[in-house]
C-alpha cells in the first residue's frame, strides 16, 4: 500500500493532485484544514491537506472503469482490448480471460435456459397419462427417503429450471423441496436426461393429488354441506353439482339453504331449484335443519348450503359448529378460491378445521394461470380434494379435480383454466 500526503489552496486543488498521481481509484484516507501556527501564521494562508492511498495491485491510473454487469462484460472486454496498456501486463490477461469466460458462461446459460424450458414443455406433452397411474399404482416412482437431503440445487442448471417453474406456478417453498427432493442425487447418480427428471416430478405431483373424491353418483348419499368464506362461488358450485346429479345421473335431488343471511342467495339458488325441478327448503335453526332431512329422506342426495361468512368471526363460526354437529352421518365440502392468497387460505383452512373434517372445492380457476395453491393445500392439510370450477356456466364449468392438468400447469405447461 503506497500512502502519499498532497496539500492544495482548497480541498478541491489537493483531490485533483491525488486524482493525477495516484489515480481515481486512489483511496482517501483523510482531509485535513491546516492553519499556519508560530509568530509568522499572518503571513502564511491556511492549506487544505489529503491523506491518500493506492493499491500496489492496482493495474494502472490508464484503466478505464469496467463495468461488471453480467450483460455488459461482452462491452467491456472490448473497451480493454481498445485501450494502451503499458504495465501490469500478466493481472490485465487474468481480468480479461476472466472477462471472455464469464461472459462464455452468460451466454451459454441464456441459450441453455430458454432451451431447457423448451424441453420441458416438450416433455410435458409427451407424458402418457396412462403409464403415469399405472406407475403410481404399482408404486414405481423413486422412493424419496433412499436419497440424502440435498441442500441446493443450484449447481445443477435443469433442476433449477424444473425447481423454478414450480415456484413461479406459486407452489409454496417447502413443498417445491419435497417434490424436488433427492433430485440432484439421482441426477448424479443416474445422469438421467430432461424427459426423466420432468417425469419424475410430474409424477410426484400427480401421485399427491390423486387423493381426491366427488359425490357418489350410484348409491345414496348422506346429506352433504358446503362451508366457506363468503364471496367464492359456494352457492353456484351447489347448483351445478345439483344440476349434474339431476340432468346427467337422473338422481332423485333436493336443497337445503341455511344462508339467510343473504337474502339473494336463496333467491339464487331457489331460481336452480324451480328450473331444475327439484324442491328446496329454507332453514333457520338446527331443528329445522333436522325437520328438513327427515322430510327428505327418500331423495338420493340433499346438498346444504350454509351461510359464508368470515373465518375470523367466531361468533358465525359457532353458529356453524352448531349446525354442522346436529347432523350425524354427513359429508362436508370446503369451499375456497384457488385465486385466494396461499396465507390467507392457511387461516381459513385452520379455522374450518377445528369445526369438522371436509373435502376440498377449489373454485374460480379461469381467474388465475397458477394452481399451486391447490397443490399447497393438499399438502398441507392432506384433506381430499374433489370437485373445480372454472366459470359461472351452470352446469357445464365444474368437473371433478383432473391430477395431470394440475401437473401440466405447476411445471409450465399451457393451460386455459377449463376443466378440458
Amino acid at each position: 500500500m503506497e500512502i502519499r500526503k498532497y496539500k492544495g489552496t482548497t480541498e478541491e486543488e489537493a483531490r485533483r493532485l491525488v486524482k493525477e498521481e495516484l489515480g481515481i481509484d486512489a483511496l482517501i484516507v483523510s482531509v485535513k484544514q491546516i492553519k499556519p501556527k508560530g509568530i509568522f501564521r499572518l503571513f502564511r494562508k491556511a492549506y487544505v491537506e489529503i491523506t491518500a492511498a493506492r493499491d500496489d495491485r492496482t493495474i494502472s491510473k490508464e484503466l478505464p472503469r469496467i463495468n461488471l454487469k453480467a450483460d455488459d462484460l461482452l462491452k467491456n472486454q472490448e473497451i480493454i482490448e481498445d485501450t494502451d496498456f503499458n504495465h501490469k501486463g500478466n493481472e490485465l490477461d487474468e481480468f480479461k480471460q476472466f472477462i471472455a469466460k464469464y461472459s462464455s458462461k452468460q451466454k451459454e446459460k441464456q441459450i441453455h435456459s430458454a432451451e431447457t424450458i423448451n424441453s420441458i414443455k416438450k416433455s410435458i406433452d409427451e407424458v402418457d397419462e396412462d403409464k403415469v397411474v399405472d406407475e403410481i399404482k404399482s408404486d414405481k416412482l423413486i422412493n424419496k427417503d433412499i436419497f440424502i437431503e440435498e441442500e441446493s440445487i443450484e449447481e445443477t442448471p435443469t433442476l433449477k429450471l424444473i425447481y423454478n417453474q414450480l415456484l413461479d406456478n406459486e407452489v409454496d417453498e417447502p413443498y417445491a423441496n419435497e417434490l424436488m427432493n433427492g433430485m440432484v442425487e439421482y441426477f448424479v447418480n443416474n445422469n438421467p436426461g430432461i424427459d426423466e427428471l420432468v417425469s419424475i416430478v410430474y409424477k410426484r405431483v400427480v401421485k399427491n393429488l390423486s387423493d381426491f373424491q366427488v359425490i357418489d353418483t350410484h348409491i345414496k348419499s348422506n346429506p352433504v354441506f358446503f362451508i366457506g368464506p363468503t364471496g367464492v362461488g359456494k352457492t353456484t358450485t351447489i347448483a351445478k353439482i345439483a344440476s349434474l346429479h339431476t340432468l346427467i345421473h337422473n338422481r332423485n335431488v333436493a336443497l337445503i339453504t341455511a344462508d339467510t343471511y343473504r337474502i339473494a342467495a336463496v333467491e339464487q339458488l331457489r331460481t336452480y331449484a324451480n328450473i331444475l325441478g327439484i324442491p328446496i327448503k329454507v332453514i333457520y335453526t338446527k331443528e329445522e335443519m333436522l325437520e328438513a332431512l327427515d322430510f327428505f329422506k327418500d331423495k338420493d342426495l340433499v346438498l346444504i348450503d350454509t351461510a359464508g361468512r368470515s373465518h375470523k368471526n367466531k361468533v358465525h363460526q359457532e353458529e356453524l359448529c352448531e349446525l354442522l354437529d346436529s347432523v350425524q352421518q354427513k359429508d362436508v365440502f370446503l369451499t375456497l378460491s384457488v385465486a385466494t392468497k396461499y396465507r390467507d387460505l392457511m387461516k381459513i383452512v385452520n379455522v374450518y378445521k377445528s369445526l369438522c373434517d371436509f373435502k376440498v372445492i377449489f373454485t374460480k380457476l379461469d381467474e388465475t394461470l397458477s394452481f399451486g395453491n391447490i397443490l399447497n393445500i393438499k399438502m398441507a392439510t392432506k384433506a381430499k380434494l374433489s370437485y373445480i370450477t372454472f366459470g359461472q356456466n351452470v352446469p357445464d364449468d365444474i368437473s371433478e379435480i383432473n391430477p395431470h392438468k394440475i401437473a401440466r400447469n405447476l411445471l409450465g405447461g399451457e393451460d386455459d383454466g377449463s376443466s378440458e
